[in-house]
């Protein structure tokens, strides 16, 4: 028989129960009072006489422990006790397959353009540069930075990221060359490179505002969903009761979820409906619904065959409680007039929905003249005080919302990103399709024709041997083989294989990202065969979007 194991799962900063018979098990954040509280449970008192509250302890630290408190760990009255040290580099949530977000605080918008959060500013992008670095380790790369800079002097998010980035990965990389015994300088030259690309949310802000006809998209736009991702499906049974059932939105645990979330709204639908006639065709019961004079609609079906004990089962599951029907008509009722007037007067548009347009024709003629900014205003008469604040809130965005014409605009030696927003070559039967402009950017940059001066890099740019559309992997294993808790063990991993041997492309958007951007992600990484990641401080959805102009400058 073995030993018995006790576990017992205890905060590090509250009072805790002395177990000196016992191996304890650290999971800290790599900070001073993490630290200190270790070093506090292992040294001995003798008023009151007190031994160490653990028999050994093994440290396993969230992300990279720097080297001044390794230094004041080992030389404390811990370090006898001490049995193994390993930094894990999880700093970062993957909330799907090619997607992390950084989260570094609560209200990561605000913190990054209000002019009242210059102290919050700094903190967050500390954070989150911290994080990046986290999914840097993970996948085992070492990437090159590059960054983009809009019009105008102040240094913009996007160039404050990519510089504590680079700050941080270059310390990183120095520790890991100082621990590592098997790390060589060349080890790596014959690697292809990596590439980090740090945006901020000012660089496209039509993709928060404009209806996603993409399945995942408009399910987050037009419905509110608990927790982010469940959505409760209702169905009237014929007894006349109401059966709710909760579906998880998630590609981990729902394959159609995974299958059809990018995909355009009328495929979707579509699709689920032939899915539910194969259904319908092998029961005799719920024919009667074909003989109707109309098509009957997904929630009709789904009625149907909840009265049927064989499709009991099929209650619960994803196909019935998709809400793909609802989105669908929701989408046809939200079809747009050509003039922008009679939109904006539009009183069976929802009031959300006019000032998304108000604000896109903001956005499209870069503010426009006061005079007309203010008279469109008074058009919908859904603006309240803070609708209009948060029109002008677009500024901080580089939306010239605060001068009264546009000669009072001062000249910049740069230009913003422009591109074009409307693919006419691979639309849908509805029309040509909204293109974000992250899809543009990795384009390009795979392409090897992204402007330099509006993208710079931080540091260098690529070794001019190795092709620009080929860019970056100076990646290796650089884990340490040492033995022993003094010489820390790492958790980088190797980097996977890529058939095509291009490297690793990541682009990260201070600010929030978009459905439609990560959806533009997983197309690139198909259509190129790369791998290809995205990340953010947090997803935003179109309405999301609003309330964080409106917090501006509260």
């Amino acid at each position: 028989m073995g030993l018995p194991v006790r576990v017992a799962v205890q905060l590090i900063s509250k009072n805790r129960q002395p177990y000196p018979d016992v191996d304890a098990v650290y999971v800290l954040v790599p900070c001073a009072e993490s630290i200190a509280q270790v070093i506090d449970d292992f040294t001995p008192t003798t008023d009151p006489p007190l031994r160490a509250k653990y028999a050994r302890a093994h440290l396993f630290f969230s992300g990279a422990l720097p080297d001044p408190l390794f230094t004041k760990l080992s030389a404390s009255a811990a370090a006898p006790y001490i049995k193994g040290i390993a930094e894990l580099y999880i700093e970062y949530n993957p909330i799907e397959s090619r997607v992390f977000l950084t989260t570094p605080s609560e209200r990561p918008f605000y913190a990054l353009y209000s002019p009242n959060a210059s102290g919050m500013r700094s903190r967050d992008l500390e954070a989150s540069a911290d994080r990046v670095l986290s999914v840097i380790a993970s996948l085992g790369i070492r990437p090159y930075i590059r960054y983009y800079r809009p019009p105008g002097p102040a240094s913009s998010p996007a160039e404050a990221m990519a510089n504590c980035l680079q700050s941080k990965l270059d310390s990183y990389c120095a520790h890991l060359r100082r621990k590592a015994e098997n790390y060589k300088e060349g080890q790596s030259a014959n690697l292809l490179t990596s590439t980090i690309i740090v945006l901020d949310r000012s660089v496209d802000i039509y993709a928060p505002l404009i209806h996603d006809f993409a399945y995942q998209a408009m399910v987050h736009d037009l419905i509110d969903l608990e927790s982010g991702d469940k959505y409760t499906n209702s169905t009237v049974v014929a007894s006349g009761e109401t059966q709710r059932t909760e579906t998880e939105l998630a590609e981990a645990t729902d394959p159609l979820w995974a299958k059809l979330r990018h995909q355009h709204i009328s495929h979707v639908s579509q699709t689920l409906v032939k899915r539910l006639d194969q259904l319908v065709s092998e029961n005799v019961g719920i024919k009667a619904l074909s003989s109707l004079s109309k098509r009957p609609t997904l929630n009709e079906m789904s009625a149907a065959l909840a009265e049927l004990p064989e499709f009991k089962r099929l209650q619960s599951s994803e196909l019935i409680s998709h809400p793909a029907g609802y989105i669908y008509e929701k989408s046809e009722e939200s079809l747009l007039e050509p003039r922008l007037i009679a939109l904006l007067d539009d009183r069976t548009l929802s009031a959300t929905d006019r000032i998304r347009l108000l604000f896109l024709y903001l956005v499209h003629v870069n503010g426009g003249i006061a005079l007309d900014r203010r008279r469109l205003e008074e058009v919908p008469q859904c603006l309240t005080d803070d609708d209009k604040l948060s029109a002008v809130n677009l500024c901080r965005l580089g939306v010239l919302t605060k001068v009264e014409s546009q000669a009072d605009v001062q000249p910049s030696s740069r230009s913003r990103y422009t591109w074009e927003a409307i693919n006419r070559q691979d639309q849908d039967e509805l029309g040509p399709c909204f293109v974000p402009a992250v899809k543009r950017i990795i384009g390009e940059h795979i392409a090897g024709t992204l402007n330099t001066e509006m993208f710079p890099w931080v540091q260098q740019a690529p070794p001019e041997g190795i092709p620009r559309h080929i860019v970056n992997t100076n990646a290796t294993s650089m884990r340490s083989k040492r033995g022993g808790w003094e010489s820390r063990q790492h958790g980088p991993q190797k980097p996977a294989a890529c058939s095509d041997l291009r490297g690793t492309l990541i682009v990260y958007i201070a600010g929030g990202v978009t459905l439609g951007e990560m959806r533009a992600v997983y197309e690139i990484a198909h259509k190129y065969n790369r791998q290809v990641y995205i990340g953010s401080t947090h997803v935003i959805t179109p309405r999301g979007f609003l309330d964080d102009l409106k917090s501006l400058h509260l």
